[in-house]
């Protein structure tokens, strides 16, 4: 029997005839109840009326007044009235940065809209009509045990490294909702209504750095204000893009690295950034959790992913009742999936779940291209950026959402301002970390004097020959991944 977890941080969306669990405080709209546990925040949305039309939940922050929302938001327009819905939402909604789920009921319409990569996730039973934060929330105990879908639990090796893309769950009938869908709860049926066509190119590709670095530092500034940030600090893209966007008070910042195992060029460079910069830098003590501790972070992740995250997170705990600045979300800027590939490459289910390096297994296939039909129209790139989005950082990083309910976390550079101008600039700017080294270098180009992800010298070498024995499977997988993409564009390049 699987062993059920508090619910700290999670919450429930049901009709309001469903009775309230036990340990909730109940939010009322007009015919949905939304029940909320302890540690989650809520921020009741009201229209221009005043009535109430919705409720954040989660972490709302205001970038242009630099402070995280703690009282109620009026929009200013009348709901009922629109006659663009989803104009609406994206102008008065995805105007904000943090890590939230946005509830909306209207006389026309009760839906359930995820941040701009569902950093805060949710999961749905379509037959009950429910929607929460995870699959325990949605089933008994023994339903629990009875669903769990053991052959796709093994046939994505999510035991490994793998996990469930595409909206699948490791419970037959349990859906994940993704980033750029909304949930009609109607119908119980998503909906995508981000990107609505294809992103036009920057005309000033400096002004679209300036904004990213401008909507990250807002974001970052509002979270320090609190007194309780803490900011992590590694050799990597992201973080080093995160420290540029704080230089005005970096200072003042906690940040922090993680002793891991694997970790040592993390750890050094870290340590480096810390010394020649000034920083108040904190390196945490690796600890591994217990098989008890393992299992009990599985069910607040509802089985969908295990990984390094689940081993190690004990090393963590000392930031509990923080909130933690990550900086996921920069990869979209990179072009992440991108590996040998143009805007005219082929794209198709099989390719798209190579890149993910995950196994050729039927369910995933037929998921992935049922997800892939409606967009077939997009460039290869804009297709893979999607991708990476949906159903790699939606349904993999954020299927994490509740495993540290001590832990509010928020990952500055996900936004929808952040990911639109991101996805405006050309491949020529985009590839090779171009968005990163632009915003660096805008902001704190001093920060590049220490080289990113890399030693710089003869360890190099030494840490690649190091990781491919220590990990053989990702190497072999690495290959294989190289290799199929490489036969796709031959392929391709022959039918032309």
């Amino acid at each position: 029997m699987f062993p059920y977890p508090d619910f700290k941080g999670q919450f429930i969306v049901s009709r309001g005839d469903e009775p309230s669990r036990e340990g909730t405080r109940r939010h009322s709209l007009e015919t949905l109840c939304v029940d909320v546990f302890d540690r989650l925040d809520t921020v009741a949305v009201l229209d221009a009326t005043g009535r109430v039309v919705g409720l954040f939940l989660g972490t709302v922050i205001d970038p242009d007044a630099e402070e995280i929302v703690t009282a109620s938001v009026r929009l200013g327009v009348g709901v009922d009235e629109a006659t663009n819905l989803d104009e609406l939402i994206e102008e008065h909604i995805y105007r904000y940065t943090g890590s939230f789920i946005f509830v909306l009921e209207t006389g026309n319409a009760r839906r359930i809209y995820l941040d701009a990569n569902g950093s805060k996730s949710l999961v749905y039973d379509p037959a009950a009509g429910a929607a929460a934060a995870t699959t325990p929330l949605l089933l008994e105990a023994s339903d629990y045990a009875r669903r769990f879908d053991a052959e796709l639990y093994r046939g994505l090796t999510v035991e490994q490294d793998g996990w469930f893309p595409a909206g699948l769950t490791a419970h037959t009938g349990i859906r994940r909702l993704m980033c750029n869908h909304y949930l009609d709860l109607d119908t119980m049926q998503t909906v995508r209504h981000w990107p609505v066509g294809p992103i036009a190119e920057a005309k000033d590709f400096d002004q679209a750095v300036t904004s990213i670095v401008d909507e990250t530092r807002r974001t970052i500034r509002a979270i320090h204000r609190t007194g309780i940030s803490t900011m992590a600090l590694t050799a990597g893209n992201e973080t080093r893009l995160l420290l540029g966007c704080c230089r005005d008070f970096a200072g003042e910042v906690d940040f922090m690295t993680v002793n891991a195992p694997g970790a040592e060029l993390d750890v050094t460079r870290a340590g480096e950034l810390a010394r020649k910069f000034g920083l108040k830098r904190r390196l945490l003590a690796y600890l591994e959790a217990d098989a008890a501790g393992m299992e009990a972070w599985q069910m607040r992740v509802g089985h969908c992913i295990t990984g390094s995250n689940m081993t190690m997170h004990p090393s963590v705990e000392p930031l509990n009742g923080r909130i933690f600045i990550g900086g996921l979300g920069g990869e979209i800027g990179r072009g992440f999936l991108w590996l040998n590939s143009e805007e005219g490459t082929e794209i198709d289910a099989s390719g798209i779940v190579t890149r993910l390096k995950l196994p050729q297994h039927p369910t995933l296939l037929r998921e992935v291209e049922e997800w892939l039909q409606p967009l077939k129209h997009y460039n290869s790139l804009l297709l893979l950026d999607i991708a990476y989005m949906e159903l790699r950082m939606s349904c993999w990083a954020f299927a994490q959402s509740y495993a540290a309910p001590l832990q509010l976390e928020v990952n500055p550079l996900v936004s929808r301002k952040n990911y639109a101008a991101m996805l405006s600039l050309p491949p020529s700017v985009r590839r090779n970390n171009g968005v990163i080294l632009r915003c660096i270098r805008q902001s704190w180009p001093e920060l590049l004097s220490l080289p990113i992800n890399r030693y710089g010298d003869w360890r190099d070498k030494m840490r690649m020959a190091r990781d491919a024995m220590g990990d053989p499977r990702r190497a072999i997988r690495k290959i294989r991944q190289l290799g199929t993409v490489k036969l796709g564009r031959m392929l391709a390049r022959r039918a032309s």
